[in-house]
């Protein structure tokens, strides 16, 4: 290859991977933990735990679903989710805050659950997919990392694939140097290469439509008059014959209950396929008759919803979402493995070659790369800790539970990055792992003492999910606990 066009490249791969890197490891960190979101939320409703999980839907709960609804159908966006095997509650949900929030209804007693109110997996959902900052803005920033992280991915490709191949059997006498450093980098990320390759595709193609030109209106969404006028003139429907009709078509649970001007419409869950297809059927509000159901995608929508599928891990069960979350790990890994292996070579060249501007600015984005990476983990223990320290009573909790995440960040951020030019790098370190591992091994003790009754209630119903997710936080702390002590020991070089 051209010398030109390979030194373009490595100019491309190093500063588009370097800026792209900072959102990527946010992206994938919140991505990871989004495949987890419904159990998120259960945790971070502890009171869930007092009540055992239904094997059926009543009339009863369906009404009140139906009435909690109609207080929130002016908003563009509002459903009924129904029970399934990771939330076996029904969930009255409307958009609002950039947040799906609602009431939870038992879905056989058919009465309110008393919860606390909480941005749960909604907030890190919401913040994976347009951090938090609006659909379209935030959307759009998303849509331009993605389409980098793809040149990112081809230009390493074009520039590592050769060296792979010729340094295969390559062995490292002392593999702590400079470049068993890189080679290490770069054999991880041709390992990770398929799912990277995935994950910013199928990202892409669900961002991009957002922004192409689109004459149909909005799905399941009318003029806010029309609501009124409905509201005076419609009773509440039946809708549990129209359930059961539904789960006889689909054989099994719906996932979603959708209502519009005339029909109401039945999504099917998402765990029968990989495709993210969304089959329906839909029930005429006047005479209960079908009224329409999904038809068979063409063979590019249906590519295009599998890519959107594996990209959003709702199919095939916890084996899948369990490999989707390592995956999900070790690219995020990979990726603060970047973008330390780059402040650590140009640490080591910055005294004897650059200008004072020059090392102010390397200084400055080594403390950037060490903001993104502590900052983000510690924004999301922090998350945990404000639900379990907030009063359950306070209205505003939620709003102060997101704003804990957001204060944790930038300020975890701005001391990284004042750090790093005062040339206190591994000191920044050993205070940010420390309190980070802190956090984690304290947080299952916190919760154990603010949760006791809810906690011992859901394990005598063999519910453990709020002990496995105390158990891997703990497990995190440990890991970090090692990272200080070897840090503290070895420096970072």
């Amino acid at each position: 290859m051209n010398k030109n066009l390979l030194s373009f490249f490595r100019m491309c791969h190093q500063w588009f991977g370097l800026i792209g890197g900072w959102f990527l490891f946010v992206l994938f960190v919140s991505g990871t933990i989004s495949i987890y979101d419904q159990e998120i939320t259960q945790w971070m409703q502890p009171e869930l735990g007092l009540y055992a999980p239904a094997s059926s839907v009543s009339g009863k709960a369906l009404d009140l679903a139906y009435d909690r609804w109609e207080q929130h159908k002016n908003i563009r966006k509002n459903l009924i989710a129904l029970p399934s095997t990771r939330d076996p509650f029904i969930r009255v949900l409307h958009a609002q805050d950039n947040l799906l929030q609602g009431d939870v209804i038992h879905p056989q007693q058919g009465n309110l659950v008393p919860i606390r109110a909480t941005g749960g997996g909604y907030f890190i959902d919401s913040f994976h997919n347009n951090l938090f900052i609006g659909r379209f803005l935030g959307g759009a920033i998303l849509l331009i990392v993605g389409v980098t992280f793809i040149f990112v991915i081809i230009s390493g490709v074009i520039i590592y694939l050769p060296k792979i191949v010729k340094n295969a059997f390559l062995i490292y006498p002392k593999p702590k140097t400079a470049r068993f450093k890189s080679d290490f980098h770069t054999i991880s990320g041709f390992f990770f290469l398929p799912f990277l390759l995935v994950i910013a595709i199928s990202g892409v193609l669900f961002l991009a439509p957002r922004y192409l030109p689109n004459n149909q209106p909005p799905q399941n969404s009318f003029p806010v008059k029309q609501h009124k006028e409905m509201s005076q003139q419609q009773t509440r429907p039946d809708l549990l014959p129209l359930l059961n009709k539904a789960q006889l078509y689909f054989n099994a649970m719906p996932s979603v209950i959708f209502f519009n001007k005339k029909e109401i419409k039945f999504i099917d869950g998402d765990e029968k396929q990989i495709a993210r297809l969304k089959n329906y059927i839909a029930f005429d509000k006047k005479t209960q008759q079908i009224s329409s159901i999904s038809t068979k995608p063409t063979a590019l929508t249906l590519l295009n919803k599998t890519l959107l599928g594996i990209h959003t891990v709702r199919a095939s069960g916890r084996f899948f979402r369990m490999i989707f979350a390592i995956m999900g790990i070790g690219s995020s890994v990979l990726i603060a493995y970047g973008l330390l292996f780059y402040s650590n070579r140009k640490r080591n060249i910055l005294l004897s070659t650059h200008s004072i501007s020059q090392r102010l600015f390397y200084k400055i984005t080594e403390g950037i790369n060490i903001g993104i990476i502590m900052g983000t983990l510690i924004a999301m223990i922090t998350f945990l800790w404000s639900n379990r320290l907030l009063p359950a009573e306070l209205p505003t909790r939620m709003n102060w539970e997101i704003n804990s995440f957001f204060i944790s960040f930038f300020l975890v951020l701005g001391l990284s990055i004042l750090g790093s030019i005062f040339g206190k790098i591994k000191r920044t370190w050993l205070n940010l792992t420390c309190i980070f591992s802190g956090l984690c091994l304290l947080l299952p003790f916190l919760n154990y003492i603010q949760t006791a009754p809810y906690f011992t209630a859901a394990l005598s119903r063999s519910n453990y999910l709020y002990l496995i997710t105390d158990s891997i936080i703990f497990i995190c702390g440990m890991i970090f606990l090692r990272v200080f002590f070897y840090i503290k020991s070895k420096g970072i070089n």
